[in-house]
């Protein structure tokens, strides 16, 4: 009869998934996917790599269990950000790759890994100040965060943060502050992540010119950056606050921060913030008069710049503000050289940060294609409420016929789990049943004797058991294998048992202990232990498991005495006295 009943309802299951199919692989979509976690794992052991060819080893090792097509899709993104951040550089190397991700996730409709490769393609291409190739990348990434897979994001926290910086780029500041609050929600409490979220949402706030709100964030952030001892997001922070003391015009204080920011970012060989701090010192001497440290500080700032082609853009600001003293000054070469340095950037600007252009003409029609496309998948959406409703009836029978299976397995647990009570209920009784012999005869060390072969016996069967869990850990449910060890450790002999057990031996051989006392005068109790058992006529095996050591580790401790006392060892061993 269950036979029948079940053949009929994976029956009807069936005819179900077939006419509600794209309904119920939305459904399935919630269910976590293992590449994620791999993710996270690789994303914190990747940066501490040193090389792509270490990377490749890691990656080999920890991506082994997952599909080809997902392997090579986390493969490619990895490796290729690696290439890029040695090269510091743009490089055909991690383009090709990236696109290779990118369209391997969308052959295989998994969003989640999508989403996840646009962000690293985007953000490789925004930190190289290609934004106009980047732009429709992290697009892409919004409406994919705006439609289903919201559940499924892959570092969330992370993904959130970049899509907001973007923003902040175009100048979107409402929008960039929603999803900077979405990275702070998944980013992890005291941490380097949380600290640079927080002082992003400063920074925001100052593009807002929403000071106050500024400063809060900033000061959060400083707390953050310090407990996860972040050093260099503690410089940025401080950078961002000399931003606030600058627009106010509390010059002194804005240079007394921004001279911390660049000692910090200097002993970092952070050459980027470097520039960034400079610069800003330049315009607050600038801003004070000084024309003479403005150009100084901005000199020092160009030095950098000269060397990276995504700091050209901090090259160009920079001769601005060069040709702005020149004027000052009325140095008429410097006027000239910083206008040529200016045409000169402008032709590599164009197809570096063109920001002029594409983030205010671009963003505005990709806002509205956004808008148009929500639209037809809120219509898309409506047209498929009844396949869905079918999706769930199908996955409540199947849910039926999972009951069915579980409770059977339940029963075989239950059945399992009273074999393990009763299993702990004998030993600990065989514990308790010696115990409490050994309390009616507690002055006689023959009993004691009795009581620690019982002891050593029940040991043995413990440190059986415990090797069973070892090699078939999952037969063995955790809270079994706890009370297993924690049985195990009742049976040693702790601080307690010994001073019970000595004062017991020395009563029963005091002239003994006196001759050890007299003879052997520097003896500790960890050799005292160890003498006294033997004493008991117990072999090196039954003394390490009293104590809990090693077989080699009893060994090595008797060694060390025959070391220390030469011919005396055996009549420290061996010695009749009382006995």
């Amino acid at each position: 009869m269950d036979s029948m009943l079940v053949r009929w309802t994976f029956f009807l299951i069936f005819l179900t998934l077939l006419s509600s199919k794209t309904a119920f692989t939305g459904i399935l979509k919630n269910a976590p996917a293992p590449e994620k976690n791999i993710i996270d794992l690789l994303s914190k052991q990747s940066p501490l790599i040193k090389d792509v060819k270490s990377l490749k080893a890691l990656l080999h090792k920890e991506i082994v269990t997952l599909p080809k097509e997902t392997k090579s899709i986390i493969s490619n993104i990895f490796i290729a950000g690696k290439t890029a951040a040695e090269l510091d550089a743009l490089n055909n190397t991690s383009t090709t790759l990236f696109k290779q991700a990118l369209q391997q996730a969308q052959q295989l409709n998994r969003k989640d890994l999508e989403l996840w490769a646009a962000i690293q393609y985007g953000v490789y291409l925004y930190t190289y100040r290609k934004y106009e190739d980047s732009f429709p990348l992290f697009m892409q990434s919004i409406q994919l965060l705006d439609s289903e897979i919201n559940e499924q994001v892959i570092q969330p926290a992370e993904t959130y943060k970049k899509i907001a910086y973007f923003l902040m780029t175009a100048g979107d500041y409402e929008k960039a502050e929603k999803y900077l609050l979405q990275a702070k929600k998944h980013a992890e409490p005291n941490s380097s992540e949380l600290a640079s979220i927080t002082d992003n949402l400063g920074l925001n706030s100052i593009n807002r010119n929403e000071f106050i709100k500024a400063e809060q964030y900033l000061q959060e952030a400083l707390i953050i950056a310090s407990a996860a001892n972040d050093e260099l997001r503690y410089g940025k922070v401080l950078g961002n606050m000399a931003l606030i003391k600058f627009k106010q015009q509390e010059f002194e204080e804005a240079i007394t921060l921004l001279n911390q920011d660049i000692a910090i970012s200097k002993k970092l060989d952070n050459v980027q913030n470097t520039v960034y701090a400079l610069v800003l010192s330049g315009k607050v001497y600038l801003q004070m008069g000084q024309t003479a440290q403005a150009e100084k500080q901005l000199a020092e700032a160009q030095t950098y710049t000269k060397s990276k082609i995504y700091l050209k853009n901090s090259e160009y600001e920079i001769n601005t503000l060069l040709l702005e003293i020149a004027k000052k000054t009325k140095n008429d070469q410097q006027e000239l050289t910083a206008r040529r340095n200016l045409d000169e950037l402008k032709k590599t600007l164009a197809y570096l940060d063109g920001k002029e252009v594409i983030l205010k003409v671009n963003w505005e029609m990709e806002k509205k294609n956004l808008e148009l496309n929500l639209q037809v998948e809120k219509a898309k959406r409506e047209t498929e409420t009844l396949k869905k409703v079918i999706a769930v009836s199908g996955c409540i029978l199947l849910l039926l016929i999972i009951t069915l299976l579980i409770k059977g397995y339940q029963k075989s647990i239950r059945n399992k789990t009273d074999e393990y009570d009763k299993n702990i209920l004998r030993l600990s009784m065989d514990k308790e049943k010696s115990e409490q012999k050994l309390k009616t005869n507690v002055q006689a060390l023959q009993h004691y004797k009795i009581y620690l072969f019982e002891k050593n016996e029940q040991i043995k069967e413990l440190q059986t058991e415990m090797e069973k869990i070892k090699h078939n850990s999952t037969i063995y449910p955790e809270k079994y294998n706890y009370k297993i060890e924690q049985l195990l450790k009742s049976h040693l002999m702790n601080d307690q048992t010994w001073i019970t057990f000595k004062k017991i031996f020395i009563n029963n051989y005091p002239k003994y202990y006196e001759h050890l006392l007299k003879n052997f005068g520097k003896l500790s109790d960890s050799n005292l232990r160890i003498i006294f058992l033997s004493k008991l006529e117990m072999n090196n095996m039954e003394i390490s498991r009293i104590l809990g050591l090693t077989l080699d580790a009893v060994k090595k401790a008797k060694q060390r005495l025959r070391k220390k006392y030469g011919e005396d060892y055996t009549i420290l061993f061996n010695e009749k006295a009382d006995i």
